[in-house]
């Protein structure tokens, strides 16, 4: 069964607002408390992770967000395996992207330290058309010496790219999420499926067909936003894979578990919620 799903024209970059949200550390706290996630009867917030919980550079086991309302398990599943290792997967690691492209002498840059790995096409801010992005999800490439097989390098994002995979501990209904630096002519995916044991997909997406909100960086540096927002939209899904052929990073992620019976979505708050 295929679900409809609106894909919406990019919308210009705007801050979180600081109502109407929880951010992964807010949500942890509140669950430690013992308290709920919601803002009405069979109505949660949407929980943000920014990826912003853990310093950049830190490896990504995929537990980290379990405790979330609806849980949250991320795997990956790269291209190339690791050098030390051929049937191991590259891991998920963390990627500050308010970095400094080597070459760009702009003044505005030289507060900046230069991008880890020699990723320039990995930053953002005004000089490329985006807001600052902060730390985002990438796989990471092996640059590991001979003499040192067991350490990958700087933080630098596998130009084979690889699937990474979000499970759901309960039926999601509303999403929204970022990439960046994803070219236009790539033919990466991302997925949708009912149920997180599924094999068949519920919807197929393309990335490219995500317009950019910086359209002067269509490949390098390129950051777009999708969000599935309409009044009354019947999407529910547990479990989310994005395909990358190439390199590339997911920004954010934002979701709310599916609403209880009885219960209704405010979509233009869920909206302002989550924007990136």
């Amino acid at each position: 069964m295929r679900f409809p799903l609106i894909l919406l024209k990019a919308v210009i970059l705007a801050p979180i607002l600081s109502t109407g949200y929880l951010s992964a550390a807010q949500a942890n706290s509140a669950n430690n408390n013992g308290s709920q996630s919601t803002s009405g009867p069979g109505l949660f917030k949407p929980i943000v992770i920014d990826f912003e919980d853990f310093d950049a550079g830190t490896f990504i086991t995929g537990d980290e967000w379990a405790d979330l309302e609806g849980g949250l398990n991320i795997s990956v599943e790269s291209n190339r395996k690791q050098k030390a290792d051929s049937t191991k997967d590259l891991p998920l690691r963390l990627y500050d992207t308010n970095c400094r492209p080597a070459g760009i002498t702009d003044p505005s840059f030289q507060s900046l330290p230069i991008c880890s790995g020699g990723d320039g096409d990995l930053a953002t801010g005004d000089y490329f058309g985006s807001k600052e992005q902060g730390n985002v999800l990438i796989i990471q490439e092996d640059n590991s010496k001979r003499r040192n097989r067991d350490n990958l390098g700087a933080p630098d994002d596998e130009r084979k790219g690889g699937t990474i995979t979000f499970r759901f501990n309960q039926a999601i209904q509303y999403i929204s999420l970022g990439f960046l630096d994803f070219d236009e002519h790539a033919k990466g995916e991302f997925r949708f499926y009912s149920k997180a044991d599924d094999t068949t997909a519920a919807l197929n997406l393309s990335i490219k067909d995500v317009q950019a909100i910086n359209p002067a960086f269509s490949g390098d540096n390129s950051l777009r936003l999708f969000e599935n927002v309409q009044e009354g939209m019947e999407v529910a899904f547990e479990r989310l894979e994005v395909e990358f052929p190439g390199s590339g990073a997911i920004t954010h992620l934002c979701f709310s578990p599916e609403i209880a019976p009885g219960g209704s979505h405010n979509w233009a708050d869920e909206a302002d919620s989550c924007r990136w």
